[in-house]
C-alpha cells in the first residue's frame, strides 16, 4: 500500500473491515499518515448512518444486552450518560475487531457523530463516571448528531456543567440563567401585519450573547440550545424554564409571531416532555420546512399544534388568515380527530402546500364528511394532491375548491379521482380557470355514470361552446346530478342549445344557473323551451356567487 505505485484509494473498496482494521493498525505503527487517513476514511464510510443492528452484524460484536427492553432503553438514553462502571453481563465471543485497543480507537476517528452514539461510543475527554461530574458539553456534536433536544437533557440532568461548546464557541451556563430573555430593552418597533420580529433581539440577545466567548457572532443553532439547556423565564412567550421541567400539559403560543427561530427552539425543547399534549402554534409566521419539523415531533408525542381538540366535530378556520404552515400543522393534528365531520378552511391563504398537507390528512381520515378549501390560493399542484387523496377516501361527501388558481391541469386530476370516487356528492368548483379543456375532462368522467355527484359548481371558468357541449353530453348519460351552476362563462347560443338538447333527454337536473354568458337571444329561448314543461324546474335567475 505504501509502496506500491498503482495503488489507489479505490482499492480500499475491496477490503473487509477487519482488513481495513488491520491496515490502520499497521499504518499507525508505521506513522504513515496518508495510509491511515485512506484507511480511516475507508472504514468510515463503510459504518456511517447505519443503526445499531447493523453496526453489530458489519462489526461481528457480540449484543450484551439481556433483551430487546434494555437496548432501547441504551440507545434512548442521552449521547453524554456515562458508561456503567459495573460490566454487563456478556457471552463470551471474539473481539468485534482483531485489532489492539489503540487501533480499534484509531479506526473510528473519522466515523460520523450519529454513528457513534449508535456504538455507545464517546470522544473527547477521559469518560466520567458519573453525571455530576460532567462540567463541559459539546451542543455542537449533539445538533450535528440530529439530538438538539439533548440540550434540554443537559440542562435537567448535569447539576455541575458549566460550560457549552461548539462551533468555535465557549458558553457560559450560569450566565445564561442569569439572562432576561424577554427584554428587548423597550426597542420601538411599528407594529405591521407579518412583521416577524427576531426571536432575540435588544438586550436579550445582548445579554446572552455577552455569555459567549469566540470570534464573530455566534451561530443560531448554538445560542438556541444554550437558551433549551439554561434559559429561564420565557422568550416571546415560549416557557423555556417550564417546558424544560416539563411541567404544562398545555401551551398557548397563537399569534405569538415567533417565527422559525422560534419553531427551531420548540422542537429542541418539546420532544423531551411527557406531560405536554396541546401546543398551538397557529399563526406564527413559520415556514413549511419549521412547521414539518414540528408536526414530526407532534406526531410522535401526540401533541395537539392547531388548537383543535380530540372531541370536535366542527372545526371552522376560516377567514383567519391562515398560511400554508398553519395548514401543515392543522393537517398533522387530524390525524388525533376521531370525530370531526368537517374542516373549514376557506377564505386564507395556504397555497399549494398546505393543501399538500391537507390531502395527505384527507387519505387517512375516516370521518370527515365536508372539506372547505375556497378562497385559498389553491394552484394544480394542490389540486392534483387532493385529486389524489379522493381516489383513496371513501368518506367525504362535500369538497369545496371554488375561488382558487385552478386550471385545466387541476381539473383533469379531479375529474380522474371523479372516475373511480364513489361518495363525492358536492363539488365546488368555480371561480378557476379550467377552461374549455378543465371542462372535458370533468364532462367525460360525469358521463361514464361512476361519478355519484348531485351538485357541480364550474361558474366563472372560462368555459366556452366547446366545454359546454360537452358538459351537454355528459347530461344526457349521466342519471345523478341535479343541480348544476354555469354562471359568469363564455357559453354562447351554440353551447346554450346543446345544454338544452341535452335537458330533453335528462330528467334528474332539476337546477341550472346558467346566467351571465354570451348566449344571445336564441341560446336563451332555446334554454326556456327546453324546461317550459318541467314542473319544479328551477333556471336561476340570479348571480350565485359559488
Amino acid at each position: 500500500m505504501c509502496d506500491d505505485d498503482n495503488w489507489s484509494a479505490s482499492c480500499l473498496d475491496e477490503c473487509s473491515l477487519t482488513q481495513l482494521a488491520a491496515l490502520i493498525e499497521g499504518a499507525s505503527n508505521l506513522i504513515a499518515e496518508q495510509a491511515l487517513e485512506y484507511a480511516q476514511t475507508a472504514f468510515a464510510r463503510r459504518l456511517d448512518g447505519k443503526r445499531a443492528n447493523e453496526l453489530r452484524e458489519l462489526l461481528g460484536a457480540v449484543d450484551d444486552f439481556e433483551g430487546d427492553e434494555e437496548r432501547v432503553q441504551a440507545l434512548a438514553e442521552p449521547a453524554f450518560t456515562p458508561d456503567s462502571p459495573v460490566p454487563q453481563s456478556t457471552t463470551a465471543g471474539p473481539p468485534a475487531l482483531p485489532v489492539n485497543d489503540d487501533a480499534a480507537e484509531a479506526a473510528l476517528a473519522k466515523v460520523d457523530v450519529i454513528t457513534l452514539i449508535e456504538l455507545k461510543a464517546r470522544e473527547g475527554h477521559a469518560d466520567p463516571r458519573q453525571l455530576d461530574e460532567i462540567t463541559e458539553l459539546s451542543l455542537q456534536l449533539i445538533i450535528e448528531a440530529g439530538r438538539p433536544w439533548e440540550a434540554v437533557w443537559a440542562g435537567r440532568l448535569l447539576l455541575h456543567l458549566e460550560r457549552l461548546t461548539g462551533y468555535g464557541f465557549v458558553v457560559d451556563v450560569a450566565a445564561v440563567r442569569k439572562v432576561d430573555l424577554d427584554d428587548d430593552g423597550g426597542e420601538e418597533v411599528e407594529e405591521q401585519e407579518d412583521t416577524l420580529l427576531p426571536l432575540l433581539r435588544g438586550l436579550a440577545k445582548r445579554d446572552l450573547c455577552r455569555c459567549v466567548t469566540g470570534e464573530g457572532e455566534p451561530p443560531r443553532a448554538l445560542l438556541l440550545g444554550a437558551i433549551a439547556c439554561a434559559g429561564s423565564g420565557e422568550i416571546r412567550g415560549i416557557p423555556v424554564e417550564e417546558l424544560r421541567a416539563d411541567t404544562l400539559s398545555s401551551l398557548d403560543l397563537e399569534g405569538r409571531m415567533i417565527g422559525p427561530e422560534g419553531a427551531m427552539l420548540i422542537g429542541i425543547v418539546i420532544p423531551l416532555n411527557a406531560v405536554l399534549k396541546n401546543c398551538y402554534l397557529l399563526k406564527n409566521s413559520l415556514n413549511v420546512e419549521s412547521a414539518t419539523m414540528l408536526t414530526k415531533i407532534g406526531a410522535e408525542k401526540g401533541i395537539m399544534l392547531s388548537g383543535m381538540t380530540r372531541e370536535q366535530t366542527y372545526s371552522d378556520f376560516s377567514s383567519q388568515n391562515l398560511r400554508p404552515a398553519d395548514a401543515i400543522l392543522i393537517a398533522s393534528d387530524m390525524k388525533f380527530m376521531a370525530v370531526v365531520t368537517t374542516l373549514d378552511l376557506g377564505f386564507n391563504s395556504i397555497g399549494n402546500e398546505g393543501a399538500k398537507a391537507i390531502a395527505e390528512a384527507l387519505k387517512a381520515t375516516a370521518v370527515l364528511t365536508t372539506l372547505r378549501l375556497n378562497s385559498n390560493i389553491i394552484g394544480d399542484e394542490g389540486a392534483i394532491a387532493i385529486a389524489e387523496a379522493l381516489k383513496v377516501n371513501a368518506v367525504l361527501t362535500t369538497l369545496r375548491m371554488d375561488a382558487n388558481k385552478i386550471g385545466a391541469e387541476g381539473a383533469k386530476a379531479i375529474a380522474e379521482a371523479l372516475k373511480v370516487n364513489a361518495v363525492l356528492t358536492e363539488l365546488w368548483f368555480g371561480h378557476n380557470q379550467i377552461g374549455d379543456e378543465g371542462a372535458k375532462a370533468i364532462a367525460e368522467a360525469l358521463k361514464l355514470g361512476t361519478a355519484v355527484m348531485t351538485t357541480l359548481s364550474l361558474a366563472k371558468n372560462m368555459i366556452g361552446d366547446d366545454g359546454a357541449m360537452a358538459i351537454a353530453e355528459a347530461l344526457k348519460a349521466n342519471a345523478v346530478l341535479i343541480r348544476l351552476v354555469l354562471h359568469h362563462n363564455n357559453i354562447g347560443d351554440d353551447g346554450a342549445k346543446a345544454i338544452a338538447e341535452a335537458l330533453k333527454v335528462n330528467a334528474v337536473v332539476t337546477k341550472l344557473n346558467i346566467k351571465y354568458n354570451n348566449m344571445g337571444v336564441a341560446g336563451q329561448q332555446a334554454m326556456q323551451d327546453a324546461v317550459k314543461d318541467r314542473s319544479g324546474f328551477e333556471l336561476e335567475r340570479y348571480v350565485e356567487w359559488i
